[in-house]
């Protein structure tokens, strides 16, 4: 038994260091420069095939464009057909930003959020505001993993306006679950870009987290990228612009995991971690 607890933690430290050495930026802006480009027809319908029988995709419910997608970003990123993904119209409930698992949820316990199974992270780490942090004490929190499989558009979980969003730049791990699992505060370690609204149940955060292989985020309200250098930087919208509660809120170019944080409140969850969950689909209701 001694042994075999051993072996299992050398290969954990192996692959956190595995995990760290494939972390570095200019990797995943290789693959983001790559997927951008308009390779040759045959070229670029052979890869998307095999992705697709890689990871089981359906194009069933996608929008493809006439003549077939122009890059590899443009099928990555591909937009649903109309009424795909119906919101739920309660106004009580909040829907999930995207499609994808729920890997964590629960309350926000002194500052702190979990991030996978024996693994906490400080909230002011992953926002970057301790004020903020502190208004979402005891506040519910859903984090949602995107597949390499899933539909990588993300979603207002509630109607909204935009106060102000904060770019976070970082590493890029994976955000396997089983990374989430091995290394700690992983998520406030990655690149990332916090949206705060304000909502009908009071200020909320919506935290699109990078990762390895993800050539950037963008967002609908702005010209805001990650991965392309910049420096942290924060902004205040002013006036504040507004969406409706399904409207599209930005786009994963590859991968990743999304955290959404509310004020305290009757929250209840209708959803468990390890559901699978889509856009629309109520995964926090108030009392």
């Amino acid at each position: 038994m001694e042994r075999s607890s051993a072996v299992l933690r050398a290969s954990e430290r192996l692959m956190r260091v595995f995990y760290r050495a494939a972390s570095g930026k200019w990797p995943s802006r290789g693959v983001g420069l790559l997927a951008d480009v308009a390779l040759p027809r045959p070229v670029l319908d052979g890869a998307i095939r095999s992705y697709r029988a890689a990871f089981g995709i359906s194009l069933d419910e996608t929008e493809v464009p006439a003549g077939g997608f122009r890059t590899f970003d443009d099928f990555f990123t591909r937009r649903l057909k109309p009424g795909a993904r119906p919101v739920d119209p309660s106004p009580d409930a909040v829907t999930s930003p995207a499609d994808g698992l729920i890997q964590a949820l629960g309350r926000v316990e002194r500052g702190t959020v979990l991030q996978a199974k024996g693994r906490m992270y400080e909230l002011r780490d992953l926002l970057g505001d301790a004020a903020l942090c502190d208004s979402f004490e005891g506040g519910p929190f859903v984090t949602v993993y995107l597949s390499p499989r899933d539909y990588h558009r993300v979603h207002f979980p509630f109607d909204a306006s935009v106060s102000g969003c904060r770019y976070s730049p970082g590493r890029l791990y994976t955000v396997a679950p089983r990374a989430a699992r091995l290394v700690p505060r992983l998520f406030p370690q990655n690149e990332r870009i916090t949206t705060v609204v304000r909502t009908p149940f009071g200020r909320a955060a919506v935290v699109m987290v990078g990762a390895a292989g993800v050539g950037r985020i963008s967002v609908a309200y702005g010209d805001l990228r990650t991965n392309v250098g910049r420096c942290a930087e924060c902004r205040e919208l002013d006036p504040a612009p507004t969406f409706g509660k399904g409207d599209e809120l930005g786009v994963f170019h590859l991968g990743s995991t999304v955290v959404l944080v509310l004020e305290p409140g009757p929250w209840e969850f209708p959803v468990a971690r390890g559901d699978r969950v889509r856009v629309g689909e109520a995964i926090l209701l108030r009392g």
